[in-house]
């Protein structure tokens, strides 16, 4: 997938990011857990800036549009098509897989990821087998 910025992250930035967000899971375990909106600040959105999705720009990243399924918690926009959903809880929530790819089905977006800042996973939608064998990466 494309990044969209005109600056990119190198690696050793990526990882230097990922080590930050590793120090506030484990400073502010218990709000994150707490808090979904705060676990979107302060872990989501800024992975997801580092890989290049501008948070701040309508045309790249939409939060909570509605859809005929439901609300995802955002939505990845690449050439004016949306071409993932996201969905986040607080730190250690489980999303409602089966629920999350209903919304992508029913508005024909291929991959949905699943978050709460720390574990990430995600499905290819298009794929015709259970749940869990539609899950193409993984990462904690």
């Amino acid at each position: 997938m494309p990044l969209h910025r005109l600056t990119y992250m190198t690696l050793d930035e990526l990882i230097t990011l990922v080590n930050t967000l590793k120090q506030r899971i484990q400073n502010h375990h218990d709000l994150l857990r707490k808090n979904e909106t705060l676990t979107r600040y302060v872990l989501i959105d800024p992975l997801l800036r580092a890989l290049g999705w501008d948070t701040e720009n309508p045309n790249y990243v939409q939060p909570e549009i509605t859809t005929q399924a439901g609300k995802p918690d955002y939505t990845l926009i690449l050439d004016g098509c949306r071409v993932a959903f996201i969905g986040a809880k607080a730190l250690g929530k489980q999303e409602d897989l089966i629920q999350q790819v209903s919304y992508c089905v029913s508005e024909g977006v291929r991959y949905f990821i699943a978050t709460d800042g720390s574990r990430w996973e995600v499905y290819d939608t298009s794929i015709q087998k259970p749940l869990q064998e539609r899950r193409i990466a993984e990462w904690d």
